[in-house]
C-alpha cells in the first residue's frame, strides 16, 4: 500500500508540473496457471474477472468459472500464493462467473453464460485468505446464469445474458432476497441472428448503462429497482454494414461512457444527457468488418481505470492487454500495455489498481467456433510503470528530435529542427533488450523508419548523436 501511495502522490506531482504521459510498460511480476487436463490436451480452467483488494490489502480474488474462487496472496508480487480455493460445491454447483467487491464484501456472479439458473452469493472478506459465505440467492426462472454483477447501495444487479437484469436485496447480507427483473427490447436493432445478452453495466444514481452484446447500450431507470424502464439505446452510428455487433463492457466516468466493442475496439460515448447518446470517439485497431471476428488480433471486453482515473486499462483477448491515456477523456491514447497477438494467450478480463494490474486469461484450445487460439488458463500480475515527458529547454536533444506517430501502424518520422545534428543512426530494441532491423528512408532534416514488420508491443528506439544517444518508447499498434 505504501508503494502505491508513494506513486499516485508523484504521478499527481508530475501532472502538476505539466507532465504528459509518454509511454506505459507493463512488467510481469508472477502468474498462476490452471493446470492442465488429460483431454483435450492443452486444456485448462479459465479465469473470467478479478478484484485486487480494495482496501489495500495484499490479495487477489479470482473469478475461475468451473474452477470456483480463487484467493491469491500477493505479499511477496513475484511470487503469488493461491491460498485459498472454494470449489462450486461451496455455491450449490454454480460456476463462479464475476465479481465485486464493497469494503469487506465480495458479492459473486454465478451461473454460466447459458443453460444454469443465475445466482448471486455474498462473502465476507474480512480476512482476505479466508472467505466466509454469508448468504447466497438462486433465481431457478432464468435459464441464463449471472454474467456479471454491479452494486449500488443495497442492490445488486446482475446481467443474466438472454434473460436481461435481476436486482437483488443485498441489504442484509444474511438475508439475500428478489426484488425485481428487466428484459429489455430484444428486436432492436435487429442485426445479430441471436438474441441480445446482458454483458456488462455501469451505474451511477438512478440511470444504469447496460452492454446489452447483440442489442447495443441502453439506458435505463432504476429509480424504482424492482421495475426498471428502458429510457434510451444506442449504437455505432458508423457500425461497419454485414457486420455482427457485439458490446460487452462499459465504464462510466462523469458524463463519458466507454464502451468496448468486441472486434470493433473501443468507443467514447457523450451521456450528459441520458436521453439521446451521442459517439464522441470510436477507436477500432482491429479493422473490424464482416466475418473479421474469427481471427481477429482483438476482442475488447473488460475495463478499469488507475491512477487517479488518468488510465484506462482494457483486456483485448489476443492482444492480451491494452493501457490508453484518458487525461483528455475524449481522446484515449493508446500508451502501451501487453500486446503481444498470435501468442496462444489471450485475456477475458482485467483488474488494475495503483500500480498492478492483472490480466485474466482463458484457455479454448480445442473448442470449436472460437475467434482465437488461446493454451493459457490463469492470470498474471504485471507491474505498472508509467513515463512521463516533462517540459525541456529550448535546444536540448529532446526538444530538437521528435518522433510522430506513437502508437503507429508502421510508419515513424524522426525528424530535427535546424540546429541539431544529424543522426548517425537509429537502434531498434524490444523489452527483452534484443536489437531489431529496421529499414530507414533518409531525407533532408527526418527520417522515416519503417516498423511494419515488427509485431505490435513497446519497443526502445534509440537515436545515436556525434555528442549523444537519446533513447525513447515507441508503440506499436495494429
Amino acid at each position: 500500500m505504501a508503494r502505491w501511495v508513494a506513486g499516485l502522490l508523484a504521478w499527481c506531482a508530475a501532472l502538476g508540473g505539466k507532465a504528459q504521459i509518454d509511454a506505459v510498460t507493463l512488467t510481469e511480476l508472477g502468474r498462476y496457471q490452471h493446470p492442465y487436463v488429460v483431454f483435450p490436451d492443452s486444456f485448462s480452467a479459465p479465469v473470467l474477472s478479478s478484484r485486487i483488494d480494495r482496501l489495500g490489502r495484499p490479495y487477489v480474488y479470482l473469478a475461475c468459472r468451473d474452477s470456483g474462487l480463487f484467493v491469491w496472496d500477493i505479499t511477496v508480487p513475484t511470487q503469488p500464493v493461491v491460498v485459498r480455493r472454494m470449489h462450486p460445491s461451496a455455491f450449490g454447483g454454480l460456476k463462479v462467473m464475476n465479481l465485486e467487491q464493497v469494503d469487506t464484501l465480495l458479492y459473486l456472479a454465478l451461473g454460466e453464460l447459458d443453460n444454469a439458473p443465475a445466482a448471486l452469493a455474498v462473502l465476507n472478506v474480512a480476512d482476505p485468505a479466508d472467505p466466509q459465505v454469508l448468504d447466497q440467492y438462486t433465481h431457478t426462472a432464468f435459464s441464463s446464469g449471472s454474467a456479471v454483477v454491479k452494486v449500488q447501495g443495497t442492490y445488486a444487479y446482475l446481467g443474466c445474458m438472454k434473460d436481461g437484469l435481476l436486482v437483488v436485496d443485498v441489504s442484509d447480507p444474511q438475508a439475500l432476497g428478489y426484488h425485481g427483473e428487466y428484459l429489455p427490447d430484444t428486436t432492436w436493432p435487429g442485426i445479430a441472428n441471436y438474441p441480445p445478452n446482458a454483458r456488462g453495466m455501469a451505474l451511477h444514481d438512478t440511470l444504469l448503462y447496460l452492454a446489452f452484446d447483440a442489442g447495443a447500450v441502453r439506458v435505463i431507470s432504476i429509480a424504482d429497482p424492482a421495475a426498471p424502464v428502458e429510457l434510451a439505446h444506442y449504437m455505432n452510428p458508423q457500425h461497419p454494414p454485414l457486420t455482427n455487433i457485439a458490446y460487452n463492457n462499459l465504464l462510466l466516468l462523469g458524463d463519458r461512457l466507454y464502451a468496448t466493442y468486441d472486434y470493433c475496439g473501443l468507443e467514447v460515448i457523450d451521456v450528459s444527457d441520458p436521453l439521446a447518446p451521442a459517439q464522441v470517439a470510436w477507436l477500432n485497431p482491429w479493422n473490424c468488418f464482416g466475418l473479421s471476428w474469427f481471427g481477429s488480433d482483438g476482442h475488447a471486453n473488460e475495463l478499469v481505470t488507475t491512477l487517479n482515473d488518468s488510465l484506462l486499462v482494457v483486456s483485448g483477448a489476443d492482444s492480451e492487454v491494452l493501457v490508453y491515456d484518458i487525461t483528455d477523456r475524449d481522446d484515449p491514447q493508446l500508451k502501451g500495455g501487453h500486446i503481444l497477438p498470435n501468442d496462444s494467450a489471450a485475456t477475458w478480463g482485467v483488474d488494475a489498481r495503483g500500480d498492478l494490474v492483472v490480466g485474466n486469461y482463458i484457455n479454448n484450445h480445442g473448442l470449436l467456433g472460437q475467434p482465437f487460439v488461446s493454451k493459457f488458463g490463469g492470470a498474471v500480475l504485471f507491474a505498472l510503470t508509467v513515463d512521463l515527458a516533462t517540459a525541456v529547454a529550448e535546444g536540448s536533444v529532446a526538444a530538437a528530435y521528435t518522433l510522430a506517430p506513437s502508437p503507429t501502424t508502421g510508419p515513424l518520422w524522426v525528424r530535427w529542427s535546424g540546429d541539431a545534428p544529424d543522426p548517425e543512426a537509429v537502434v531498434l530494441q524490444d523489452l527483452r533488450g534484443r536489437v531489431l532491423q529496421v529499414p530507414v528512408s533518409r531525407s533532408d532534416r527526418s527520417w522515416q523508419l519503417d516498423l511494419a514488420t515488427h509485431p505490435p508491443g513497446l519497443y526502445l528506439l534509440t537515436l545515436v548523436t556525434p555528442t549523444s544517444r537519446w533513447t525513447r518508447r515507441v508503440v506499436v499498434a495494429r
